[in-house]
């Protein structure tokens, strides 16, 4: 056999009679164990028997209980039979040791690791051992599935109990088993004590977990999942299952999170952000992108709470990271980065920031690392801040993002209403470009589209996606309104609309202090989100900004007027350009210029 793997030399075999693959690396990895058990044995169906009559489950959540039931009875037709059949003869080859840790490797990266989840490779599995460094003594206990990779690195030389979904704990039991590794394997959600993947989603206040505690508890919960009903519906699973179990642990809690929980202002997450904070010593590591090859997109962070109470939260930018080529390449480089972050510190003093209890109090307990861990450009504005009188945003404008209108989706003759919808790309260098896309909209959409209506010198700055671009309404909007076109924004952009004020004298001066580089860079790091960043409003209306004496906003006024000046003279050779190269083409193709066509 020239596999490195039994687990995928099997697994193939059973795809090519045509096995799904999540079941067919299930049933390659109870073929391998009940094998082990007896190499001598020509008969699977006897190896299946045997092994159960072997295995002693501790009580009915062992996975151990579900493999017996499985292997007394599998449910298999007589054409699965004959596959797994022919999948058992190619083990008759084999000869020498099995390495589990390699076939629990590869059982995991070819099985599916829970409902709507995902889960670490082993590669990456090791540097978070690392990156977690928890003690040898001690109870610890991974939930999810997705943590099955880390339990099994973890149980090398310490005791783990694993919560898991069936098949994921029946393969990975079996192969502790094999391998003598102190590793449990419960099917018990660990909310409620009921088998999973049933109960995720769901809030079971009368019931309560199957455990009373464990030393160290390490979670990686299914991602994107809102409970479904009871008094938290609505709430995000990966919130909900931290206020549900953080106090299980006596020594750490530690949960790999979406970064959405880390600053989304819901009433529900909020106190859970306070209440961790207030009873627990909090650290936060922010995560390169690609630490789930099913998620990429996915940002993530490291939430630890430590069993003491503190004054302060530890943040850390574990995020900064070049992207490599290939997956494999880029795996290795986030397990060789990670290396910086033993024991959740930094080795780089300027990656870490400790947050006291104000300052995470005015920003609502947000615990995102980048709203605090700031780069050195970042520190040089601040400290530039501090020196002189400032202002929030909100002090000089209003900041508004009212609900967007319905348009109308399919194609319609004559509309009530239309509008040219401002995207955030039709805003750059500092001004806000006539938009091309029209929305039609029935007429008791009337009050939405008029909310989110741009006028002349409404600053306008991308809230969503591509964070900070920023850029100042003309008069061309005016004219647009006029002929019953008016400019609306598009979801992705708020508008920040100047109101007099003693401070900042005009719209033009706000917009020019806003359009400084840094700012941009600012906002990016007071967003966040699971996939797709955003900034909260709240956010913006707290930014602060430098206030300009009175001799700095005439010299600014003045030099705003020459910009003016300067994209006229520019636009006039741009045109003249233009033409000369419509000269050149007209010669050179013998084609006459038809005024107006370019």
């Amino acid at each position: 056999m020239k596999e490195k793997s039994l687990t995928a030399a099997v697994q193939r075999i059973l795809l090519d009679s045509g096995y799904r693959n999540e079941r067919a690396a299930f049933i390659a990895g109870l073929i391998i164990t009940a094998w082990n058990e007896d190499r001598s044995c020509p008969e699977l169906r006897a190896l299946f028997n045997g092994l159960a009559a072997e295995l002693q489950p501790v009580d009915e959540g062992d996975a151990l209980t579900a493999a017996v039931e499985w292997l007394e009875d599998t449910g298999l037709s007589t054409r699965e039979w004959d596959a797994c059949q022919t999948a058992f003869r190619r083990l008759e080859n084999f000869r020498g040791p099995i390495d589990w840790t390699i076939e629990a490797e590869q059982f995991l990266s070819l099985s599916q690791t829970g409902m709507g989840s995902f889960g670490l490779s082993t590669t990456l599995s090791k540097a978070f051992d690392r990156v977690l460094d928890l003690p040898l003594a001690g109870s610890v206990a991974c939930l999810y599935s997705p943590s099955a990779a880390l339990a099994w690195q973890l149980s090398a030389d310490r005791n783990v109990t694993l919560f898991a979904d069936r098949d994921v704990g029946i393969v990975l039991a079996l192969y502790a088993r094999a391998a003598c590794r102190d590793l449990r394997v419960s099917r018990r959600n660990p909310i409620d004590g009921t088998f999973m993947p049933g109960g995720i989603g769901y809030e079971s206040v009368d019931r309560d977990p199957p455990f009373a505690s464990f030393d160290h508890i390490v979670s990686i919960p299914p991602f994107g999942m809102r409970l479904r009903d009871g008094p938290a519906r609505g709430l995000p699973f990966e919130a909900y299952q931290i206020d549900r179990l953080f106090d299980r642990a006596r020594m750490t809690f530690t949960a790999i999170v979406p970064d959405g929980f880390l600053f989304r202002e819901t009433k529900g997450e909020s106190e859970i952000r306070h209440r961790l904070i207030a009873e627990r010593r909090v650290t936060v590591m922010s995560l390169p992108a690609g630490m789930f090859a099913q998620a990429g997109g996915v940002a993530t962070s490291i939430l630890r709470l430590e069993n003491e109470r503190s004054d302060s939260a530890l943040m850390i930018d574990g995020r900064s990271i070049e992207k490599s080529g290939s997956r494999k390449a880029h795996e290795k480089t986030i397990a060789e980065h990670l290396e910086h972050f033993r024991g959740m510190r930094a080795r780089d003093d300027e990656r870490m920031d400790q947050v006291y209890m104000d300052e995470l109090a005015a920003n609502r307990w947000s615990l995102l690392p980048d709203r605090y861990v700031t780069s050195s450009d970042l520190a040089r504005i601040d400290k530039s801040l501090d020196e002189r009188d400032t202002v929030e945003l909100q002090e000089v404008a209003s900041i508004e993002r009212n609900k967007a209108a319905l348009p109308i989706r399919e194609a319609v003759e004559d509309p009530p209403l239309v509008a040219l919808e401002i995207a955030p790309m039709d805003v750059a260098d500092g001004r806000v470009a006539i938009p091309t896309k029209q929305q039609a909209y029935e007429a008791d959409q009337k009050v939405r589209v008029e909310g989110i209506t741009a006028q002349p010198k409404d600053i306008l700055v991308s809230i969503k996606g591509n964070i900070g671009r920023i850029g100042i309404v003309g008069e061309g909007a005016n004219l647009a309104e006029m002929m019953k076109e008016p400019w609306v924004i598009s979801q992705s952009l708020a508008i920040i609309r100047w109101q007099p004020n003693d401070l900042i004298p005009s719209a033009a001066l706000l917009n020019a202090i806003l359009t400084a580089p840094w700012v941009r860079e600012k906002l990016e790091s007071m967003s966040g989100g699971t996939t797709v960043k955003s900034l909260p409003i709240s956010a913006l209306r707290e930014l602060r900004i430098p206030v300009p004496t009175r001799e700095e906003c005439a010299a600014a006024e003045e030099q705003l007027q020459e910009i003016e000046e300067l994209r006229e003279i520019i636009a006039n050779h741009q045109s003249n350009l233009a033409d000369k190269h419509e000269t050149i083409w007209s010669r050179l193709w013998q084609v006459p210029i038809i005024p107006g066509e370019s």
